[in-house]
């Protein structure tokens, strides 16, 4: 079964589009409230790529200021730890840089900087350590 439900139309929520991400019980529970929060920062990428895709001009400040804030304080942090920690896990359960450079769809090169840069950190990052452990949210 598909995890993530697309539909489009009048009968949705807003009568545009709903996308439904559907998880099992243990990867709900091992993720909890923080679904909740990436998805709202989600929406709002969602949204503003929308918003400037039909009517920039009608993006005042103020909503731009909210769109920044949720993608590059919010969203972009979160996504970086959780790919920092999947390299990472990647290397230690015996992944090459070939196959890390074929994952990323990137020059093996570049996948060898990247993973490079994440192993030689000698702890995770405190992204990767909330990709990782989940709990308090780090200071932002």
């Amino acid at each position: 079964m598909d995890p993530i439900t697309i539909t489009t139309g009048p009968d949705t929520r807003l009568g545009g589009l709903d996308l439904t991400i559907s998880l099992t019980p243990a990867q709900a529970q091992a993720i909890s409230t923080d679904a909740a929060a990436m998805a709202d920062w989600f929406h709002s990428a969602l949204a503003a790529m929308a918003t400037l895709r039909t009517d920039a001009a009608a993006m005042g400040p103020t909503d731009s200021s909210t769109a920044i804030n949720d993608v590059d304080r919010r969203l972009l942090p979160r996504i970086q730890g959780i790919r920092d920690a999947l390299i990472r896990t990647h290397a230690k359960n015996g992944g090459t840089v070939q196959s890390l450079a074929d994952a990323m769809d990137i020059a093996r090169s570049t996948a060898q900087h990247r993973r490079q840069a994440v192993l030689t950190r000698t702890l995770p990052s405190t992204w990767e350590r909330w990709a990782n452990e989940g709990g308090a949210h780090p200071t932002e």
